[in-house]
């Protein structure tokens, strides 16, 4: 008997991103998330006092959240080809024979430095995540049972069909989780540590090159205008 095919399925099939809006990932399952780029810090400059107070306020925020986050430390490879391209440039138009001459010793020490060498960026980012629960107050103990079951079960529920977040709804999570992303900020802030939230134009730029490993990391991606907020 003469096998079934196998159905074919697209590389978004195994995505758990359904769309990113207001500088938010909306997920499969309706759960939103908010990216911030956080600025890294060197504890070994620091005294040990200013040691103990960072690690201090960072312990109290985890015991005082009521929910994950996720921290993600973020390396790829660096395209400087532009960076090249400017030198190149510059030197080209430099009148002065002796900084013609330095300047074109530096352009091959950096060539032949990245060339032998991958040139890495580590970037830091912390995703903060919202997940919607409805309790019905006619039923409340079913449905905080059936709360927990979904928070359990996220994951997977992230990556199956796609539940589509009406406006309203869309706008009353995205609020929720501004007042975490809020929260989660001012926390660095006290730490030392300045925390940006990734816009959607900068999320699409990240998702990119996380998917596109291959690639060097791209500083722009062209994207249409009614995406850029």
């Amino acid at each position: 008997m003469p096998q079934k095919p196998k159905e074919a399925f697209s590389s978004q099939s195994i995505l758990s991103l359904h769309q990113i809006k207001k500088g938010v990932i909306i997920l499969k399952n309706g759960s939103l998330r908010s990216v911030l780029s956080v600025s890294g810090i060197n504890l070994d400059l620091k005294s040990e006092q200013e040691q103990s107070s960072i690690l201090t306020n960072w312990r109290n925020l985890l015991n005082n959240l009521d929910f994950q986050l996720q921290v993600v430390a973020h390396s790829r490879r660096v395209n400087i080809e532009s960076y090249l391209d400017f030198l190149q440039e510059k030197i080209s138009q430099e009148t002065n024979s002796l900084l013609k001459l330095q300047g074109e010793d530096y352009y091959g020490f950096i060539k032949g430095l990245v060339t032998g060498n991958n040139i890495m960026k580590k970037r830091f980012y912390v995703v903060i995540p919202y997940d919607p629960i409805i309790i019905k107050p006619q039923n409340a103990l079913s449905q905080i049972s059936e709360a927990y079951t979904r928070l359990l079960n996220l994951k997977r529920q992230a990556f199956s069909s796609t539940q589509i977040l009406s406006n309203e709804n869309f706008n009353q999570y995205y609020q929720q989780l501004m007042i975490r992303q809020n929260n989660i900020i001012n926390n660095f802030t006290r730490m030392g540590l300045e925390a940006q939230p990734l816009t959607t134009k900068e999320l699409i730029e990240l998702f990119f090159n996380l998917y596109n490993p291959e690639t060097f990391e791209r500083e722009s991606v062209t994207i249409p205008s009614e995406f850029n907020q």
